[in-house]
This record gives structure tokens, C-alpha cells and sequence, in this order.
């Protein structure tokens, strides 16, 4: 929010301008030029039955805030909206902690409680090379958890040309609805001798956009990502070590009572392979890592008042994988040990802004994250063996330790004893935290995959998997205890809450040839212990308890390509059942899909896409907004190559100019016109891709 438009346009314009001169001193004979694949997305794109691979770059729209507002376009995959910035993700009805986000072999949480700051809105968006979205319950080798899915955000090595030590892109894009500008660059040195460095940076700045119809939503931010590697790559092994940092300022909420002035990720992350001859052991891959990130949120600071609440916390997450990879001839294995702790602390303040910035003992309203760690040691083993020339049966074993402690459960020295968050849990639950809650979890998976011709292959997949409650479910503690009576509007977590325990059936159906293909899922999952978030037994707080649930679903996607013509389309319907309390389980999306039509053209690319959902008639009263009429929008787009090394790409998102709210996005506390924080309206773009 600091750069006018102005400045944004004459940038871009500069921009433009420089790199205009090379995209017309081609030689005369010269009628095409050569692209790389990476923007087409139908092209290059895997999409399969369970699982969704792509360059971030491929998939068409204005730019993007985060990692979150970019997979919201990539089928069976929904986001929930608070604001402008870090859209948390749903696969297959599931989200937070159900979901594994995986960054280059890293995993971080969150530092707000609220959720402000989902592991998405901090992975490293600009130095994937790729992404994989697997949805459900695929393979052991993703860590604990991720009964939902896993989002894994890969890079690779850089790729020189001969004689060529230097490389990297440039882009810079702007978005009208929001006053949107973003401008961010890499670039990789070849320093010799297998070894290179890579250097990125990020930056990128929104004001308030307008929703559908022109009413304006509170989703203004400021967001700087950098990062530096510097790795070896050889004929048999590589290593490489990162430092990353992603700062998110100045963010506005629609969706929250507080907006959140910083929030700071940092990350540590060292990660190779080897290539070995051991025998059976041909490749060994470790990776060790440290996420820290401090967060805070207020409701004073960026709404012009001199006091209110304040909340500063920190997570820390410490971890590391070491596995090996074996042949033994019809079947190849992966043997590992993987080890995660996340730590988190908050406390809310409220009083003068002053006083409460300077973190005042006696102006503590909550110990919110009373120093909760979560540790999670994790053995696996997953083997893949070829029964046949055509079927393949995949195997896997999971063994998971969890410790989980809180140490300020008992309260701190020289904060008010109202606040001690034993007494809290005690109260509620009849839980404390004295010593260490502990859990032995185990997993597994079976799944034969058929290939019925060269161009299509069946699936069918049970497994069950674990997963552990997260800091909020096991001890949140916002609100206090006087004289045995619990504050109203109280959030408390439950240190004895029971892991969920997942048992999915999946079969599935995939067809890929040059002119079309299609992939068809159908999924069910019983749940035994689901943990839900509970606010509607004791009226006026916020719980949680174990329930029995039901989760099912249908994923559809496929494609035709005519000429230069190319269509594709996609549907993902998702239920879910309290089976409990005979009631529909919360933040579940609806049929929901897209339709896209793309002609290619020599240097020329444009398309429309329709994206649609349907009524949403079944919710939880206590944790979605109400039901949900259906909407479909319209975008238009394009992108022209300027030569071999430069394109630009502009388009129009909701040309009709649709109010809509997705229906797991959160209720609007600044407007009581509408439910929901409502999705961008009519929103032209430009955006310029170099390489050189």
C-alpha cells in the first residue's frame, strides 16, 4: 500500500517497454516463435484420477495473492476466505491440520490461532518449479496426518545452457479491482563445478477490492518474500540449502475481529539425495529443517483507535526426514524416519495501545497457546510391486509417536490467576495438562492400480491413517475461570482429545491421449473419532469433542483438444454427516466445477472458463454462515508472445460482474448486508514474463 498507481503503471510500462524492441528485431523469416510448454496448461498439466501436478504458472487468471488463492483453481480443491490474503485451502471436505503443505520438504504452522497465516500463505510460491496436489490418502511417505490430502511445492536444480553461467525470470503484473500491483524476479549463477546459487525476491501490494456490484471489502495487504540457495548437483547426488522469508503487512480482514499489522516466516531448510550401489539400497534422501514465524493481530492499529486487543505469538517448527530407497527387482521400497515439532505460544492483551504492545503482564486477557509442542516421530515403509506387465500393488505402513505438553498450563509468574488454563480445561473437560499426553498412531495403505490399455488405468485404494489434534483442539485458552464459572464466548481446547482415525475406499478411472482423456474418483470415509469444533452443545463457547463421521465424494475432470481448439472441464461434489448428531458437518463445499475453452494461435493464446457451484442447502448453523445460492462466472484471457523469452498475458476475471461468497469462506463481522466475505468482481489484468 505504498506505491501509487502511477508508479505501478509507469513500472510496468518500463517494463514493457524495454523488452519490446527484442520482440520485434527477430529475423524476417521468422513467423513463430517457441514458447516453453510451461504455459500450456492442458499440455502439461498431470492431471490423474487422485492427484493434480502443474507449474504455477500454467493456470490462467489474474494474479495471485498467495499459494492458497492459486490452488483454489486447480479441481477439487476449495478455499475459505477471511480476506485479500492467505485463503485456506478444503480437499475432499477436510482442511488445517487434515492437509499436509509440504514446501520443498519443509512443513510450518501457523502463528495465528485464527488462522490468519495458513502454511500457504508463507511456501515459497515463486521458487516452485512444480506442485503436486494429491487428494486423499496416497502414500505414508507425506509425514503424519494428511487424511485430506497433501500439497507438495517441488523445486529442482537449475538447468544451464552451455557457455551460459547466468539465468532467470522477471514478472510484473497489475490488477485494477484492488489497486493490486506485484512485481518479483529469480536468478540462478552457475558457479562452477556442479555448484549454483539462486536468489528470488517477491513484492507485491493490494488495496480493498470490490466485490460483485461494487461493495468494497476489507482485503487490503502488503506482502516481500526472498530467498537465497545455494546447492551442488552432481552425477549421483545433490544437496541444497535454503533461506527463506516471507513477510505479510498491513493485512485486512472482512472475516475476523482483528486485521493483523505483521507476520514474519522465516525458514532454515537443508536437503539433498544420494545416488548409492548398496545392493538393494540405490538412493538414500535426507532433509532437515527450521519454519519460525512470528505473528501478530490486533483490532486497533490498522482501524485508527488507541486501544483493544492485541496478540503476539510465535510457532516454531523443528524437523527432518532421512530415507532410503530400495530395488528388489519386481518391487522397489522406501524405508524412512521422519520427525516433526511444532511449538506455539499466544497471549492476548487488551488495554492501550501502549501498554499492550509492551506486552504487560497485567493487561493478559488469555494465555491463548500456553506454550503448547506438539511432537510427532514417525517410521514408514511403502513398497511398490509389479504383480504383472499391467498391475502394480502399492503398499504402506505407518507408525507415528505424539508427545504433546503445555508448559504454562499452570499459568505464569506475574500474570492474573484467572488465566491459568489448567483451571480452564478443567472446568470444561475435567482435563489438565499434568506431564505429557502421549499417542501411538499407525497407518497403512493398499492399492492396486490396472492398466486396461496403453491409454487408461483403474484403481481401487483403502488405507487408514491418523490424525493428532492440533494446538487449538488440545489447548486453546481463550477465556478464564472465577470462582469455578467459565467467561461467556469462551474458546477452550481439550488436552485429552482422541486422534482421528480415518479408513477411506477409493476407486478411480483415468484415460490420457493426445486428443482427450478423462478421470473419474469416487471416494467414501468413515471416521471414528472425528474432532470436531463444537459450538452449538454449550451455548455461546467454542469446544471440542470426538464424533463419528461420514465423508464422501465424486471428482470428474477432462479435456478434448480439435485443432487449435482445446476444452476441458471439471466437477468435484463432496458430503459430509455428523453421524453423532444426525446433522451435516461444517464447512463442506458444494458441487462445484469449471468449464474452459482455449484457442491457440501461433504466438496468440486466449480462452474464456466458466467457473460454477451449486446451492450449498446442507450446513452446520453453529459454523457456516447459512446456506448458499448457486453462481457461475465468467474470465477471459490471453497472452501474446513478444518472442521466445517474453509474453504477456492480460484477461478479465468475473466480466459480468457476479456478487457471490464461496460457501466456506467466513462471515462478513463488517457488513451485515451480506453473510460471507463476498469474492472480487469484475477484475482486468496485465501481467509481463520474461526469462533471460
Amino acid at each position: 500500500m505504498n506505491y501509487s498507481t502511477l508508479t505501478r503503471l509507469s513500472v510496468t510500462a518500463a517494463l514493457l517497454c524495454s523488452l519490446a524492441p527484442a520482440a520485434f528485431a527477430q529475423d524476417a523469416d521468422e513467423t513463430a516463435f517457441t514458447l516453453d510448454p510451461i504455459y500450456l496448461i492442458l499440455e502439461r498439466a498431470k492431471t490423474k484420477a487422485a492427484s493434480y501436478e502443474f507449474s504455477p504458472k500454467q493456470v490462467e487468471g489474474a494474479p495471485v495473492a498467495d499459494a492458497g488463492e492459486l490452488l483454489d483453481r486447480v479441481p477439487g480443491v476449495s478455499i475459505n476466505r477471511m480476506g485479500g490474503h492467505a485463503a485456506d485451502i478444503v480437499i475432499r471436505g477436510q482442511q488445517a491440520d487434515q492437509i499436509n503443505v509440504i514446501d520443498a520438504g519443509s512443513v510450518s504452522f501457523g502463528g495465528c490461532p485464527n488462522r490468519m497465516d495458513p502454511p500457504t500463505s508463507s511456501a515459497a510460491l515463486a521458487r516452485a518449479d512444480r506442485i503436486i496436489v494429491e487428494r486423499g490418502y496416497s502414500s505414508v511417505t507425506n509425514g503424519p496426518g494428511g487424511t485430506g490430502g497433501t500439497v507438495k511445492l517441488e523445486r529442482d536444480a537449475p538447468e544451464f545452457e552451455e557457455g551460459k553461467r547466468i539465468s532467470g525470470t522477471l514478472s510484473t503484473g497489475y490488477t485494477d479491482n484492488g489497486n493490486r500491483f506485484e512485481i518479483g524476479g529469480n536468478i540462478s549463477v552457475d558457479l562452477g563445478g556442479g555448484f549454483y546459487m539462486e536468489a528470488s525476491g517477491e513484492y507485491k501490494d493490494a488495496d480493498n477490492y470490490d466485490a460483485g456490484g461494487g461493495r468494497e471489502e476489507r482485503t487490503a495487504f502488503t506482502s516481500r518474500a526472498t530467498g537465497l540457495t545455494f546447492g551442488y548437483k552432481g552425477e549421483s547426488g545433490e544437496i541444497a540449502l535454503d533461506i527463506e522469508r516471507n513477510k505479510a503487512e498491513d493485512v485486512l480482514f472482512s472475516g475476523a475481529s482483528m486485521d493483523s499489522p505483521l507476520s514474519d516466516a522465516k525458514v532454515y531448510r537443508l536437503r539433498g539425495g544420494l545416488d548409492v550401489d548398496m545392493g538393494s539400497l540405490k538412493r538414500i534422501e535426507a532433509s532437515i529443517y527450521r519454519s519460525d514465524i512470528y505473528h501478530i493481530m490486533d483490532n486497533f492499529s490498522l482501524r485508527g483507535l488507541p486501544m483493544g486487543g492485541y496478540v503476539p505469538s510465535d510457532s516454531v517448527t523443528d524437523g527432518g526426514k532421512i530415507e532410503g530407497q530400495f530395488d528388489f527387482g519386481a518391487t522397489t521400497a522406501k524405508l524412512g524416519v521422519d520427525y516433526r515439532s511444532n511449538n506455539r505460544r499466544a497471549i492476548n492483551y487488551m488495554g492501550p495501545a501502549a501498554v499492550v504492545e509492551a506486552e504487560t503482564p497485567g493487561a493478559a486477557r488469555y494465555l491463548m497457546w500456553p506454550d503448547t509442542t506438539i511432537s510427532q516421530t514417525g517410521l514408514y515403509l511403502e513398497t511398490e510391486t509389479a504383480l504383472s506387465a499391467k498391475t502394480t500393488l502399492k503398499g504402506g505402513l505407518r507408525y507415528d509417536h505424539v508427545r504433546a505438553t503445555a508448559g504454562w498450563a499452570d499459568g505464569l509468574e506475574g500474570y492474573p490467576p484467572s488465566i491459568v488454563p489448567n483451571d480452564l480445561y478443567d472446568a470444561v473437560y475435567g482435563n489438565i495438562y499434568d506431564g505429557a499426553y502421549t499417542e501411538d498412531n499407525f497407518g497403512a495403505l493398499l492399492r492396486l492400480e490396472h492398466e486396461l490399455s496403453a491409454t487408461t488405468k483403474v484403481f481401487a485404494g483403502l488405507s487408514r491413517s491418523v490424525r493428532t489434534g492440533d494446538a487449538n483442539e488440545r489447548s486453546i485458552a481463550r477465556g478464564t475461570v472465577i470462582d469455578g464459572v467459565v467467561s461467556a464466548n469462551a474458546w477452550v481446547g481439550d488436552p485429552g482429545i482422541d486422534p482421528e482415525k480415518h479408513l477411506q475406499f477409493d476407486v478411480g478411472i483415468e484415460t490420457s491421449t493426445e486428443t482427450w482423456g478423462y478421470t473419474a474418483t469416487v471416494y467414501v470415509d468413515r471416521v471414528n473419532d472425528y474432532i470436531l469444533r463444537d459450538q452449538f452443545s454449550m451455548p455461546g463457547m467454542t469446544l471440542y469433542r470426538n464424533i463419528d463421521a461420514d465423508l464422501a465424494g465424486v471428482e470428474l475432470s477432462g479435456y478434448w483438444r480439435s485443432g487449435n481448439w482445446e476444452f476441458a472441464g471439471d466437477a468435484t461434489y463432496t458430503y459430509g454427516e455428523n453421524r453423532d448428531d444426525d446433522r451435516a458437518l461444517a464447512q463442506i463445499p458444494p458441487l462445484e466445477g469449471s468449464l474452459s475453452a482455449i484457442y491457440n494461435m501461433d504466438d496468440w493464446r486466449f480462452g474464456g472458463r466458466v467457473n460454477f457451484a451449486a446451492a450449498q442447502h446442507r450446513y452446520d448453523a453453529s459454523r457456516d454462515g447459512g446456506p448458499t445460492p448457486g453462481y457461475a462466472t465468467l474470465d477471459l484471457f490471453g497472452s501474446y508472445a513478444l518472442n521466445d523469452k517474453a509474453q504477456l498475458i492480460a484477461g478479465v476475471d468475473n466480466v459480468l460482474d457476479k456478487a457471490y461468497a464461496k460457501h466456506l469462506s467466513r462471515t462478513n463481522v463488517f457488513d451485515t448486508e451480506v453473510e460471507r466475505v463476498m469474492e472480487p468482481g469484475r477484475s482486468v489484468y496485465v501481467k509481463l514474463e520474461a526469462k533471460f
